[in-house]
């Protein structure tokens, strides 16, 4: 008897997968990066020459520090800016070698934005993975912050009173996500998964980012400014990354530790975009369109736009919800979801009917 082999069924992911391989939306576009570096980079260093000045003027008025902490501000969020690339290095969409992604990434994380990119990488990938999955996605297990009744209950101290108020604190809190990241990069440093010569090399191109500008506005404002103005950056920067990162999936369905759940449910349902605009588009490093991200995370920033018109019909095809919607209105919703699990006296971590959408189905 002659044996029958039958084709596996077409999923979801392999069909939007190939109308976007049709278009030409997975090719590189390292021009693309390679043109906003320069302009970055430029335009960093020209506020650091204008900073150069201000110091000159401070010492004559005392006013001019304002001016010197607008400067600074800036200067965190193009430190955002590098951070978002190095994010997109990590995820292989600059370059088609590994080792120049890599190679580009680590330089831009550690030496421009100052946190570890072997850290990040890491962290990211599980994130990826299993996207708001309870036990599974590092970016629910957050020190300050619940996501489930059960989280809160787990926490003590400070950080059960930050979470009981975490959805009305949650914009002080984006303050402080520079300094969050800065002390998880230098724990990820001491693990023992890299070779000893990465981490080292990790922690001087670190140190250099970190110590250098507190150093140079020490000359030009003395030591008590040069903290204050290096707080602040941080917290721009902390700031930035935060708002930028915050509305792609918290609020937004969690997945039960032991669901199962296919690739491209998984996710579109627990991610959400922000409509888009060309500002948008480069503040938020192409993370507005989480769902296109999560979906092909090696496609160039450019590209994404274009891939979300081919997402966003398929969906509607096949009657999949893809969430969308403004960014004030994504923010919105993620202050009350804190609210509802920081204040519930519920355990029962899917009392939501957002979150109990995706329960395991038999």
């Amino acid at each position: 008897m002659t044996a029958v082999l039958t084709r596996p069924a077409t999923t979801h992911f392999s069909e939007v997968m190939n109308r976007v391989k049709d278009a030409g939306l997975l090719r590189k576009k390292p021009s693309f990066y390679v043109i906003r570096l320069a302009v970055i980079s430029s335009i960093a260093l020209g506020l650091w020459v204008a900073s150069g000045f201000i110091g000159a003027l401070v010492t004559q008025h005392g006013a001019w520090i304002v001016l010197a902490f607008a400067v600074v501000g800036l200067l965190g969020v193009l430190s955002a800016q590098f951070g978002f690339i190095a994010h997109e290095a990590a995820h292989r969409q600059i370059f088609r070698n590994n080792k120049a992604n890599d190679w580009l990434g680590l330089i831009l994380a550690n030496l421009f934005a100052g946190l570890s990119y072997g850290f990040w990488l890491r962290k990211h990938n599980k994130h990826h993975q299993k996207p708001n999955q309870i036990g599974e996605d590092p970016d629910i297990a957050i020190r300050v912050l619940s996501f489930t009744p059960e989280s809160r209950n787990e926490k003590k101290g400070i950080e059960r009173w930050l979470s009981n108020r975490q959805g009305y604190l949650f914009p002080f809190l984006l303050l402080f996500t520079g300094f969050d990241l800065l002390l998880d990069s230098f724990k990820g440093l001491a693990r023992k998964d890299k070779p000893l010569a990465t981490r080292m090399l990790e922690f001087g191109l670190m140190a250099v980012r970190q110590v250098t500008p507190y150093v140079v506005m020490t000359l030009m404002f003395g030591w008590l400014w040069a903290m204050a103005l290096w707080v602040f950056m941080m917290m721009v920067f902390g700031f930035f990354m935060g708002a930028a990162f915050a509305p792609n999936h918290k609020g937004m369905p969690l997945v039960e530790r032991d669901a199962k759940i296919d690739f491209f449910q998984r996710q579109v349902l627990t991610s959400r975009n922000i409509r888009g605009s060309w500002l948008k588009d480069n503040l938020m490093g192409g993370l507005n369109y989480q769902v296109e991200h999560h979906l092909f995370p090696s496609m160039a920033r450019p590209n994404l736009r274009k891939a979300h018109d081919i997402v966003l019909k398929y969906c509607q095809e096949k009657g999949v919800p893809l969430v969308e919607m403004n960014l004030i209105s994504s923010y919105r919703v993620i202050i009350q979801y804190l609210n509802k699990v920081g204040l519930s006296k519920n355990s029962d971590p899917f009392v939501c009917p957002m979150v109990a959408t995706l329960r395991p189905r038999s």
